[in-house]
């Protein structure tokens, strides 16, 4: 078989069946002829006596007979080399063994086998195709089977799947033919096993897509026809008894585990209706791992999948990837590549367009209304918007929820725009139980912004200093020309106290939890009262938060002002899943003599 690396497909479809036919009946015929004297040239099982089905026929074990009889090759000599000296082009396997290759339009290999009894059969072909092919499968004399099998692109002559068809075979001696379309294949082997072709949805009916398909829930049916697993029984013994390896989940449920290169699971789904979709699969893998999802019949969906390292069998992440979908009852099929990935479910969602990417102004500051007058009120307000570029979004501290409807108000007159503003209060000296604050005090957080306030919520980080026994966290979803984000603000526990290290410590740990609850992007603002010989609050908010001033800050980062002016008190911290990046951040020296801290103002870009 002459080099063909990548060839083209023969032009004209019934030349080409045509072609197929003569190709196939020729081979019969010179094999029948062999009874008709001593002249005639006979193919013979390679081993001497015909392959056992069910069983396996490696590639390289094509029948003794030579050209026209045996096989047909279009190019002489073994360009591989290696195993037998025939015209059959064959070289060492990845996989193990030898497979054929450099295949070419028309070439064709006969295998003598022997069929146990008559029935149903699973066809399985180990191949190997950079970018597609096709090829028939057929089986002769006692079986009339003539078959077309399409072989997905696999991105290599040695990255390795299976396909299967289901054939009914009758028992007996006989001949199998494999036949090459259009070339641009490697074959490994072909396995023939009982059971045939009859796969079902594991629940008796296709899961609904959109939704999510968990990966112990794979077809019924059996090795070869709803699964590929390369081992005997199920590993993990959990869930079900079949060859798949199963295993409790931490992420709740079970996952497939234990899996190696060409394994195979197929699910059978029902698509809603036509359009595009995310596939988003639950994964886990110590070093990194390869993978295929697939969608037949009416969806042609075969997408090469990267797993990323996440470190551990049950460190969990999700990878998604872009699907156009046929509606209608298909099967997704899922082929491991590289081994050494758990899969735990696939959720296939509706696809939304692209988050739309805004610019914003963000603010914070403890305002310190020592007099708690009104006019102190609409005074700091006047001096935040008075910040460049004028703040969007904007948080407070040591604010009253006395003057909540002046703060508004101010925000309104001064800009002509509407703003939308929560407030959260901290608890009583003397009021928290534990659970609950019983007694609120008129002292709190709040968060004001141009862009729509769609929910909010609010905790207390139960952890006592020497002024109050819960302060309050409030966290505001803000509508950003559709994307929803996350802004969380705080006051924590104030220097002075022998215990007020590890309460701020505590504190940020229980912040860093309340937000994993949410959806990204997110930001982080607030007084976090940080004196100089306390923990490092850039590494207490780390990893789920990084310190923008850090990253993108300019100027003096130092917030407190009066007897303390190299103390850091106030930040705007960002997700660190990039989603919210900052671009810049600054201190803001306008509001001198107004409160004991200085205005941070942070400019994101919000995906």
């Amino acid at each position: 078989m002459r080099p063909h690396r990548g060839g083209t497909t023969r032009p004209g479809s019934i030349e080409r069946n045509l072609a197929h036919r003569l190709s196939i009946v020729c081979a019969v015929t010179m094999i029948a002829s062999a009874a008709a004297g001593p002249q005639a040239v006979a193919s013979a099982p390679y081993s001497g006596t015909p392959a056992a089905i069910p069983g396996q026929i490696n590639a390289e074990t094509f029948d003794t007979g030579g050209e026209g009889v045996a096989y047909h090759d279009s190019s002489p000599g073994n360009t591989g080399g290696t195993f037998r000296s025939t015209d059959v082009d064959l070289e060492a396997s990845s996989g193990g063994g030898f497979d054929v290759g450099w295949t070419t339009p028309g070439e064709w290999l006969n295998y003598t086998v022997n069929v146990g009894s008559s029935g149903a059969y699973s066809v399985q072909l180990r191949v190997a195709s950079p970018g597609g092919a096709s090829m028939h499968v057929g089986f002769n004399g006692l079986s009339p089977v003539w078959k077309t099998v399409t072989i997905p692109a696999t991105g290599g002559w040695q990255n390795w799947t299976t396909v299967t068809l289901p054939v009914t075979l009758s028992a007996g001696t006989q001949i199998m033919t494999v036949l090459f379309d259009n070339g641009g294949m490697n074959l490994g082997y072909t396995k023939v096993t009982t059971g045939g072709s009859s796969t079902s949805p594991y629940f008796g009916s296709p899961v609904l897509l959109p939704g999510i398909v968990r990966a112990e829930t794979f077809d019924t049916g059996g090795e070869g026809v709803a699964y590929h697993d390369s081992s005997p029984g199920n590993t993990g013994g959990a869930f079900r008894s079949t060859d798949v390896d199963l295993e409790a989940s931490s992420g709740g449920g079970y996952d497939v585990g234990w899996t190696t290169p060409g394994e195979w699971l197929n699910y059978t789904v029902n698509v809603g209706s036509s359009g595009a979709y995310s596939v988003q699969l639950r994964v886990a893998s110590p070093g990194g791992a390869s993978m295929h999802v697939g969608f037949n019949g009416l969806s042609p969906v075969w997408n090469t999948v990267t797993i990323p390292a996440t470190g551990g069998w049950q460190n969990w992440t999700t990878v998604s990837v872009p699907v156009v979908l046929g509606a209608g009852v298909q099967q997704i099929t899922v082929l491991f590549d590289t081994g050494s990935v758990n899969l735990n479910t696939m959720i296939v969602a509706a696809a939304v367009a692209a988050p739309s990417v805004a610019t914003l102004s963000a603010a914070t500051w403890n305002i310190q209304v020592n007099d708690n007058s009104e006019t102190h009120a609409r005074v700091a307000i006047d001096t935040l918007l008075a910040i460049g570029p004028q703040p969007q979004v904007i948080v407070i501290e040591e604010a009253y929820s006395t003057w909540f409807n002046v703060y508004v108000d101010e925000l309104q007159r001064q800009t002509g725009r509407a703003w939308h503003g929560v407030f959260a209060t901290h608890c009583q000296i003397g009021n928290w139980n534990g659970s609950s604050c019983t007694t609120s005090w008129d002292q709190g957080v709040g968060i004001f912004s141009t862009y729509d306030i769609v929910n909010s919520s609010s905790m207390f980080f139960a952890f006592a200093d020497c002024w109050t026994a819960a302060r309050v966290g409030l966290r505001a979803g803000v509508n950003v020309n559709g994307t929803i984000l996350q802004v969380f603000a705080m006051h924590l526990q104030t220097g002075g106290c022998a215990n007020d290290m590890q309460s701020r410590y505590n504190s940020m740990s229980q912040l860093k939890t309340w937000a994993a609850s949410y959806s990204t992007p997110q930001i982080a603002a607030g007084d976090f009262n940080a004196d100089a010989n306390q923990i490092d609050t850039t590494s207490g908010m780390l990893p789920a938060f990084v310190d923008t001033w850090s990253l993108v800050g300019t100027g003096r980062g130092f917030s407190a002002f009066g007897p303390s002016p190299t103390m850091k008190l106030d930040y705007w911290f960002a997700d660190a899943g990039g989603r919210a990046q900052p671009v810049s951040s600054q201190v803001y020296y306008g509001a001198l003599s107004l409160s004991d801290h200085l205005p941070v103002q942070t400019t994101f870009v919000i995906r």
